[in-house]
């Protein structure tokens, strides 16, 4: 399971002053991001192997102003050309959970512009964080 700490933003915030639902998606991305970074080498934009495809949220609880919260990262399923994450943005000090999602991820080779069997290599890094 990957740790990844987010940093809340003004920006993140809507008029009720909670998180913004959207902005719940772009902490995916970070941990998406934080994976590759462990785990892949990607000196371009090219070299992620893969695309997104499906994204699935349960808001449980809103985050509010002052709030310290990290994203847990975990692979909950593989196939053979895509895998799925699964994740949840908890509170630092309580560990009050406030999103539990889900991404699909098909791997794709963006020289090729093709969907392709995951590679065994890939395939060991993704049976890493497998839960």
């Amino acid at each position: 399971m990957i740790r990844t700490e987010i940093q809340i933003r003004f920006n993140d915030m809507d008029p009720m002053r909670r998180v913004n639902n959207s902005s719940y998606s772009t902490y995916l991305e970070l941990a998406r991001l934080d994976f590759c970074n462990r785990y892949l080498q990607v000196s371009e934009l090219e070299d992620i192997p893969f695309v997104l495809a499906r994204v699935e949220m349960d808001l449980k609880s809103s985050v509010l102003p002052g709030a310290s919260i990290f994203v847990e990262t975990w692979v909950s399923s593989i196939g053979t050309t895509s895998w799925e994450f699964s994740y949840s943005i908890r509170d630092t000090k309580t560990n009050e959970l406030y999103v539990s999602a889900k991404t699909v991820q098909v791997y794709f080779d963006y020289r090729e512009k093709s969907k392709k069997p995951i590679p065994f290599d890939f395939l060991k890094s993704l049976e890493k964080e497998r839960l």
